[in-house]
Order: structure tokens, then C-alpha cells, then sequence
């Protein structure tokens, strides 16, 4: 690691140690932690955006194959997801009524799945000779797992109440989305563990991760109406953020 990215790295620890102080001593501030927990997303989501648009910078947007592509996709996506967090915030702040579930924000919100899901996969395809039979194995069984736990607990507790038409399509849009994403997550790895990208891709991965586990820990608390800002699932999106800026920005320095 050079001396950059491990200044990178305490950076991001820092930035983790600190979003969890926030929200571990809420119950000193309780009147705060709703604002900073409406703040703190479009802050680091802006922030794992600035970090992919050097990236973009890097790589340029020559787009002579299709590979060229993977870098305006993620830009693109996490530019949807920066207007996601900020139309949450603008209910909370400006509008100032509780956020409704759906809302604009989850078009947003959901939109942003498909360009950063077309550009893990656009990346993967161009990598998909280095998996081996077993990698494969283990790959799809790791998927499958996930699949498993996710039509297990997940979907009936999101159905369970009936809910309306809009409602229910969009609790069932997020685990799709989640599970593409979980899925491109292990697949990436799979095929890169001890290799030259592994470093960048386990961060990616593990935001993608901690992205999909904040995501599914709305939809549960918001089915059973024990949703609140400043929970736990607000602070993992905060780490997931911060870990995909870290991500991206081990990409443009280490490769």
C-alpha cells in the first residue's frame, strides 16, 4: 500500500470512527441526530461521487468499448443516488413531514441501482476467464445462500401486511436490485481474490454489501413501523458510503 492510500485509509477509519460516535451518543443530542442523520447521507454519497468522477477523470470517456463504459455508468449511478439522499433531505428540511414510503426519493433511490449495476457487470464480463470451475462453485453457492435468506425472511415480512399495489412493487424492487447487487459483489471476489484488484474490489463489495444490509434493514423496520432516523441501518449506509469512496479511490490510485 503506498503512502497515499494508507493516508486514504486513516481517512476513511477516521471518517467511520466518527459516524459511529455521532450516532452511538445520540442520546446526548437526541434533537440533533434527526438533522445529522438527514445531512450525513447526501454529504458522503457526494463524496463517494466526487471520488468515482476522478475515476472518470482518469480513465477518460473515450468509449471505444464497452469497457469504457464502466466508469460513466458508476459516475452516472452514484450521481442518482446523491439525488436520492439530497430529496430525502429536502422532505425533511424544506418540506419538513416525515419521509413517505414510497416517495419520489425511492425512484431515485432504485434508478441508481441500474447504471452501477451495468457497470459491475460490464466490469466482470471482461474478467470472467480468470473464475475457475471451483471459484464458480463457490460463487453461485454464496449467491444462492443469499437468495435463500433473503425469500426467507426478508419478503414475507415485507408482504405480510398487504400492502398496496405501489408499495409492494416497490418492496419487491429493492431485494431484486439487492440480490443483482450482492450477487455481482460475490461473483467480483470470487474472480479477483489474490489477485492485483482484490484490494479495490473486497472494498467494493463490501460497500455494495453494507449498501444492500442498510437498504433491507429499512424495508424491515418500515414494515413494522420501527423505523426512526438515526438508527443502525442509517449509520451502515454512512460506512457503505464511506467505503465506496475509499473503493474508488484505490482503483485510481493503485491500478
Amino acid at each position: 500500500m503506498s503512502y497515499t492510500s494508507l493516508l486514504q485509509f486513516r481517512a476513511w477509519l477516521v471518517g467511520v470512527v466518527v459516524v459511529c460516535a455521532v450516532f452511538a451518543l445520540q442520546p446526548f443530542y437526541p434533537s440533533l441526530i434527526g438533522p445529522l442523520s438527514n445531512v450525513l447521507p447526501t454529504l458522503l454519497v457526494g463524496n463517494a461521487f466526487v471520488s468515482c468522477l476522478f475515476c472518470l477523470k482518469k480513465y477518460g470517456l473515450r468509449l471505444r468499448t464497452r469497457f469504457d463504459l464502466v466508469w460513466p455508468l458508476f459516475t452516472v449511478g452514484f450521481c442518482v443516488w446523491v439525488v436520492a439522499e439530497a430529496t430525502w433531505a429536502f422532505y425533511y428540511f424544506v418540506l419538513q413531514i416525515a419521509v413517505p414510503y414510497p416517495s419520489i426519493a425511492d425512484i431515485f433511490y432504485t434508478s441508481g441501482y441500474f447504471p452501477v449495476i451495468a457497470g459491475a457487470a460490464i466490469y466482470l464480463d471482461t474478467f470472467r476467464v480468470a473464475i475457475s470451475r471451483r471459484r464458480l462453485i463457490v460463487a453461485v453457492a454464496a449467491t444462492g445462500l443469499a437468495l435463500a435468506l433473503c425469500l426467507s425472511f426478508v419478503v414475507p415480512i415485507e408482504l405480510a401486511a398487504n400492502p398496496a399495489l405501489t408499495r409492494m412493487l416497490t418492496d419487491l424492487s429493492y431485494p431484486i436490485l439487492d440480490l443483482i447487487l450482492v450477487s455481482l459483489a460475490i461473483f467480483g471476489l470470487v474472480i479477483f481474490h489474490g489477485g492485483r484488484m482484490a484490494r479495490w474490489w473486497l472494498l467494493f463489495g463490501g460497500a455494495a454489501c453494507m449498501y444492500v444490509i442498510g437498504d433491507e434493514l429499512f424495508l424491515y423496520q418500515t414494515s413494522i413501523g420501527t423505523y426512526y432516523n438515526g438508527g443502525i441501518d442509517d449509520l451502515i449506509f454512512l460506512i457503505g458510503y464511506l467505503t465506496f469512496a475509499l473503493a474508488f479511490f484505490s482503483h485510481r490510485k493503485e491500478l
